[in-house]
């Protein structure tokens, strides 16, 4: 017999289980349960139980209230109770869950009960007909007659084996009698997080307060009630449809702050939930990550010249937006200094009464401390920059492809009383040389020169160069 299991484990397998005693282990035996979040739509769930086995030897037991979306190559059963003896010899994921057409399949080409009730909802009649089909709706054979879809009900005698109220692993194992404590953890679709900020700015755009909120999602298929989360922030390499190694469990903080802490996890970063909290099915959860006040910030206003400016001569010149960008430096000198997982920055100003405004949002990448982090927030209103190519003149051959080209770029600032500096990067398809220039600029990169422009409150500065460009 052990022969035939080996060779045919999946033709017996229902047989054989069906032979042995059964228990139920329920979310009532659960004394532990740990969840960790990664940004890939993947979570790690670990869930401990505790139970009696009334009998040892051989035993079929059923695992409920594990996650719809479970990926079953990745379960780990591990037991916690090493005076007792523990042999996982099979090990299955039923997912043939409990419906009205799931039971029905099951009776295809078997005998059931039809009847037929009056408007008082009692018996008229029964009688026994051959369930023939599912497909496209039930045909029942009842006697000679073949029945389309019926007017009353239909009675099955029971629920089979095979079919679960919820999903649920199934086991065979050999273990010994008495009390045993078993961790089950595996991986699963359907449990999200993201990482959101609201970053609070004074008027003059100098200081501000930031808050970062942890939004997680839990479409799984089950609740997690009371657990210990824990978020992954970091790009964790997948192979496809293949098993993969379940992360060692991180040491947990003897006390809990209450501020979700962070630390170091191999090239990631994990942030802790320091309390258990319950997260539904299809339910959308906020945690508050961190707080900080007096952030110090720099405003920028930027005019970007595209590099089609030095390509050719251009017919049609105008308006470019001036854009309007906060940046902060990631420190604890500036109030920070704690590693940021990518999300949305949300920021709101001040207006004059003191209340507050939305002004933008732009989103940022995971951000170690001691980092920069630059916001586009939108177009200054009041601040008008228009361009004109004022010359083009071909200098090679068409194998060198050499050109000048020169450009007036007129700032206007409309602001009652702020002096602003404006930012001009002129970008350049190829090697460039500026032949002359009516402000300083400085190389940006290989293709870019940056002229800080200073424009006072109701005054035009115009900004002319010429630039040489070979490609």
């Amino acid at each position: 017999m052990n022969n035939a299991i080996k060779l045919f484990p999946l033709l017996l397998t229902c047989s054989f289980l069906a032979a042995q005693p059964q228990l139920t282990i329920g979310a009532d035996a659960r004394t532990d349960l740990e969840v960790t979040i990664y940004n890939s739509n993947i979570g790690l769930v670990k869930d401990t139980r505790s139970f009696t086995l009334p009998k040892g030897g051989r035993l079929d037991l059923l695992l409920e209230e594990v996650a719809a979306k479970v990926q079953a190559e990745t379960v780990l059963p591990v037991s916690l109770s090493p005076d007792r003896a523990w042999v996982v010899l099979e090990q299955n994921y039923e997912y043939d869950l409990l419906s009205p057409m799931t039971l029905l399949s099951k009776y295809v080409g078997r005998e059931v009960t039809l009847a037929t009730y009056d408007a008082n909802n009692k018996v008229i009649s029964k009688q026994r007909g051959t369930l023939l089909s599912l497909n496209d709706g039930p045909l029942y054979q009842v006697g000679k007659e073949i029945h389309i879809n019926h007017p009353g009900h239909v009675i099955l005698p029971e629920v089979p084996d095979e079919l679960v109220a919820r999903p649920s692993l199934r086991w065979l194992v050999e273990a010994d009698q008495g009390r045993h404590s078993i961790q089950v953890s595996y991986l699963t679709a359907g449990l999200t997080w993201k990482a959101d900020y609201v970053l609070k700015v004074n008027r003059g755009a100098t200081r501000g307060d930031l808050t970062g909120w942890i939004t997680l999602n839990n479409t799984s298929g089950i609740a997690y009630p009371e657990a210990s989360v824990k978020l992954v922030a970091g790009v964790v390499h997948r192979v496809s449809s293949r098993p993969r190694s379940l992360p060692a469990r991180p040491m947990l903080a003897m006390a809990r702050p209450p501020e979700v802490t962070e630390e170091a996890f191999m090239e990631y970063h994990l942030y802790t939930i320091p309390w258990a909290t319950t997260l539904k099915h299809n339910q959308q959860k906020q945690v508050e990550l961190l707080s900080r006040s007096g952030v110090g910030l720099t405003r920028k206003y930027v005019v970007e010249l595209s590099p089609r400016y030095a390509v050719g001569p251009q017919l049609e010149n105008g308006k470019l937006p001036v854009i309007v960008r906060l940046s902060l430096i990631n420190s604890q000198a500036n109030h920070l200094g704690d590693p940021l997982p990518g999300g949305i920055i949300r920021v709101y100003s001040e207006d004059r009464s003191g209340g507050l405004q939305f002004a933008g949002e732009d989103r940022i990448g995971h951000t170690p401390r001691d980092e920069q982090l630059t916001l586009t927030l939108g177009q200054a209103f009041d601040l008008v920059c228009e361009v004109k190519q004022t010359g083009y003149e071909n200098l090679g051959a068409r194998r060198t492809r050499q050109h000048e080209h020169s450009m007036k770029v007129s700032l206007r600032n409309r602001k009652d009383s702020e002096d602003v500096t404006i930012d001009v990067l002129a970008r350049f398809a190829g090697t460039w040389q500026m032949r002359t220039n009516s402000h300083d600029f400085v190389k940006e990169d290989a293709f870019t020169a940056k002229f800080p422009i200073k424009v006072p409150a109701g005054e035009e500065v115009v900004l002319t160069y010429s630039v040489r460009v070979t490609r």
